[in-house]
Parts: C-alpha cells; sequence; structure tokens
C-alpha cells in the first residue's frame, strides 16, 4: 500500500495563519457590535482601538512574511497583497495615538466604526476565502457581493476619511516631515485604490 505524501509544515503553518486570522478580524466585528450599543463613538476607542492596531500589525506582518515566502522577496514584495498589508501598517502607524487614544477626536467620527465594520468582514472573509492556496475563487452569492460591493467600498471610503481628518487635526506627535508625507499619501491614495479595488474582488 502505497504511504500518501504529508503535508508540508509550511502550507500547515499557512492555513493556521489564515483560521487565526479569520477569527481575529470576526471578533473584531463582534467586539465593535458589543461595545457600540453601550458607549457610541465617544467612548469607543478606548475599548477597541489597541485591539484593532494589534490585529491590523500582527496579521499584515504574517500575511506579508508568507507572501515573501511563496512568491519570493521580488514578487511578495511587488504583489497586491503586500500594499495591502503596508497600507494597513500605514495606518496603524499614523492612527495609534501612543496613550492619548481615548481622546482623539478623529476616532469618535462615525468613519471609524464604519473602518472597523469594512475591515472585520472585508479581512475575515478574504483570509476565510484563500484557507486553501492555489484554489480559485468563484465569484458568486450575497456572501461576496456584500464584501465585494459593500464592504471593500465602505472600507476605503471610511479609510480615507479617517486619514484626511488626521492631516486636518494634527496630534502632539505630529511632525511636518510625517504632515507632508501624510498629504502625499492622501493624493494618491483613491487612484491607488480604485486600481486596487478593480483587481482585489474576492
Amino acid at each position: 500500500m502505497a504511504s500518501q505524501k504529508s503535508v508540508p509544515f509550511i502550507y500547515k503553518l499557512y492555513q493556521l495563519f489564515r483560521i487565526l486570522s479569520t477569527l481575529v478580524y470576526f471578533s473584531l466585528v463582534m467586539r465593535w457590535m458589543v461595545l457600540f450599543p453601550l458607549v457610541g463613538t465617544k467612548f469607543l476607542p478606548g475599548g477597541i482601538h489597541e485591539y484593532l492596531c494589534y490585529s491590523m500589525v500582527l496579521c499584515s506582518i504574517g500575511e506579508f512574511l508568507l507572501s515573501l515566502k511563496f512568491h519570493g522577496f521580488i514578487g511578495g514584495l511587488c504583489s497586491a497583497t503586500s500594499l495591502k498589508d503596508f497600507n494597513f501598517l500605514y495606518f496603524v502607524f499614523v492612527m495609534h495615538y501612543y496613550d492619548d487614544y481615548e481622546f482623539a477626536q478623529v476616532l469618535k467620527s462615525a468613519a471609524y466604526s464604519a473602518f472597523i465594520l469594512g475591515l472585520g468582514f472585508s479581512q475575515a472573509y478574504c483570509h476565510w476565502c484563500n484557507l486553501f492556496k492555489g484554489i480559485k475563487r468563484r465569484k458568486f452569492g450575497i456572501v461576496w457581493k456584500f464584501m465585494t460591493y459593500l464592504m471593500l467600498p465602505l472600507l476605503y471610503i471610511s479609510e480615507f476619511y479617517l486619514l484626511l481628518l488626521n492631516v486636518q487635526n494634527p496630534s502632539f506627535h505630529s511632525t511636518p516631515l510625517l504632515d507632508l508625507f501624510n498629504k502625499v499619501v492622501l493624493v494618491l491614495f483613491l487612484p491607488v485604490a480604485l486600481s486596487f479595488y478593480r483587481n482585489q474582488h474576492f
């Protein structure tokens, strides 16, 4: 009886990462659903912002490293997945507000809740759909339409609005160089997001 070929460890690690990332982003949505009715937009950052930042950083770094592993340094670095990961890391860098996030007016905007929902739903679905590497996803069904035509646009629009508010409301850790860089990102954000959206349908 021929012995079955064992699955390489890296593929098991890949699937474990996708499952954990799905659960992390799904729990982010659940956390918002519990907190928002209780505290509203005013106190929401105090109960969810650290979890949001850690989730985005850990999942983005993990996804980027796996992209380098499977596609090589150049292929992984220049992929749409890496662009998404860099975007999420940039968002955390400019929006984490150190220990002052509970009082940041930018995070008390309704766009903050929209961003959390867009991020949580779209990324949980994205990681789940990529659980089995190499299998092409069929584009149909109400869930696919919900993610593609509602959650992704909600994510991009709310992120752009939050970054715009961040530029208009400098914090104590803003610097002239960082402000200039943030303005350049804002100019490029919508064209890049539209291009990314055309190629990022689930």
